[in-house]
């Protein structure tokens, strides 16, 4: 419930930006089952025309990326400090340390350069949704979910 609170901010009238870059691997790892990831891909895709939402997908392609230290979040704020957010196994780390900040930024920045573009991103998740968790038809030309 707390994720769906938390997805409501994008529905505000000054919504927040946000800025992601995934990992292909995210697209391809099945979660719930077709459907599910059918449905999540759609959701992602619904964010195209929103100009605050910018999706990115980091090909596997590239390799080593610094990305695979974990996932992490990069907050700003316009009259407060930016903040750094990262969850390992059992620890939350957060912190608002200049320099972390400064070192992450360009982390980030560096993952945003190696992804596809937003509008490359958006075909690659269209794509995989269709072919990996698309309607098929099994060999007796039923659906098969």
């Amino acid at each position: 419930m707390a994720r769906l609170d938390r997805q409501r901010i994008l529905e505000r009238e000054h919504p927040p930006a946000l800025w992601v870059v995934m990992d292909e691997s995210v697209l391809l790892q099945e979660v719930g089952g077709r459907k599910v990831m059918r449905n999540q891909l759609a959701h992602l895709l619904s964010f195209r025309t929103r100009p605050w939402v910018q999706i990115q997908v980091l090909p596997s392609s590239v390799g080593q990326h610094t990305g695979m230290m974990g996932s992490f979040n990069l907050l700003r704020f316009e009259d407060d400090p930016d903040l750094f957010y990262a969850e390992t196994y059992d620890v939350p780390h957060m912190t608002a340390n200049p320099q972390v900040i400064r070192e992450r930024s360009v982390g980030y920045a560096r993952l945003q350069a190696m992804a596809l573009s937003p509008e490359d991103s958006a075909e690659l998740i269209a794509r995989v949704m269709e072919e990996r968790y698309g309607d098929q038809r099994g060999t007796d030309g039923r659906d098969v979910a």
